[in-house]
């Protein structure tokens, strides 16, 4: 440091001090306000922490439902709340009004995204609804959708204050995205929809180890625990893709399960063609469905978070659907496939044989999918009766 920046340091020291001596009665108030403040503020979380844990579950009806989601994102989970927002609405029989609210996290916080639109993808659903601002949320009679992967932001919506809070509700379209953030489970005031089997009896795991005496696991259950699926969209005419040659042998994700990927394919690439599902770009979902079209064998050996789309959309395509049995895999409620095509522990030799027999055989055994596509076509179905046994729980048995 030269002299002249030394002189000035020396100035700006010398009049902090008198600054700092000149004004010490408004510095003490002024900190002792602070801490005042601070004191409110901690008693006030201290408070709301002891009441969350201690909610009872809601007997309010409600009027509206609210769907969190991040804006502009095109994956499964958004859709999947496109989806019931537009199934909500799209219920005759109820009164109960459906809205997608749009929020981002920053901070650990929820902040609600002014001016943003659906985009063009979601536009098939054609009952969709779309927040405009948090003033029109009504607590006393709101309930929000929160994904299972924001599960730490469900109380922190910036509404004005009220004397009520909204409704809580979590939809685990997966486990494993949730990476065990979520963990008071011993609130009563938070119903858990269940995408999967897998996730149902997660939920149930971890609800019947925060059960206190006295609670009755039945009735934890039956108000806090109810089924909500999704579906498969059709997003290309069936007749489009009989025109499809099946140059490719085998697809797979490369962002799932590479190390047993690429095992086999060191083992049968030479006499099959393995094409990774937008390893180079990414692709867009009518670009998936048309590679899927043009294969005979779907291969996903990697973590089933949820009730995946993938296998299905392979499946509908026509693919011959491999599997491992981990996570969703082995339950035959969240992929019902015959067990052959369920690899309960890797062997390359296997997979391979597997793979040949699939693939020289491809018109004989794609039929022992049959039944699996018709359980997937019915999903759309299956979420209608979801939709109307939740709206009936949160709205219609209550005064």
């Amino acid at each position: 440091m030269d002299f002249g920046s030394m002189l000035n340091k020396l100035k700006r020291d010398a009049a902090a001090v008198t600054a700092s001596n000149g004004n010490s009665t408004s510095s003490s108030n002024r900190n002792g306000s602070i801490n005042r403040k601070r004191a409110k503020v901690d008693s006030a979380s201290a408070s709301k922490s002891t009441s969350v844990s201690n909610a009872e579950f809601p007997k309010k009806k409600v009027q509206t439902i609210y769907l969190v989601t991040p804006p502009n994102v095109q994956t499964g989970g958004p859709e999947a709340m496109h989806q019931l927002c537009d199934k909500i609405n799209s219920d005759e029989a109820s009164n109960v009004s459906a809205f997608m609210l749009y929020v981002e996290d920053r901070m650990e916080k929820a902040k609600f995204v002014k001016n943003a639109k659906m985009i063009a993808a979601y536009e098939i659903y054609h009952n969709v609804r779309i927040c405009k601002s948090l003033d029109d949320i009504d607590p006393s009679s709101s309930l929000v959708i929160w994904p299972e992967c924001w599960t730490h932001l469900i109380d922190s919506l910036p509404l004005e204050e009220s004397d009520e809070t909204y409704q809580k509700c979590i939809w685990w379209l997966s486990v494993d995205n949730n990476n065990g953030k979520f963990r008071n489970w011993s609130r009563r005031d938070i119903i858990h929809l269940y995408q999967s089997e897998y996730a149902k009896n997660y939920i149930e795991k971890n609800l019947l180890k925060s059960k206190k005496s006295g609670e009755d696991m039945k009735t934890i259950t039956s108000n806090q625990v109810l089924p909500m699926t999704e579906f498969i969209p059709m997003r290309q005419d069936p007749k489009q893709a009989e025109h499809l040659s099946l140059e490719h042998n085998i697809v797979f994700n490369p962002l799932k399960g590479i190390h047993y990927t690429d095992a086999i394919r060191k083992r049968s690439e030479a006499k099959f063609k393995f094409t990774a599902i937008g390893e180079k770009k990414r692709l867009s979902p009518s670009e998936v469905t048309t590679l899927l079209h043009q294969a005979k064998v779907y291969i996903d050996f990697g973590p089933h978070p949820g009730m995946d789309r993938l296998p299905r959309e392979a499946a509908i395509a026509n693919c011959i659907v491999i599997t491992n049995k981990e996570g969703a895999a082995f339950y035959k409620e969240d992929v019902p496939i015959l067990e052959k095509y369920k690899i309960a522990k890797f062997d390359v030799d296997t997979v391979h044989r597997l793979l040949k027999e699939s693939i020289e055989n491809y018109d004989e055994k794609k039929n022992d999918f049959d039944q699996y596509r018709e359980w997937i076509a019915s999903q759309e179905e299956t979420m209608k009766s979801c939709v109307s046994r939740f709206i009936h729980h949160v709205s219609v048995s209550r005064s």
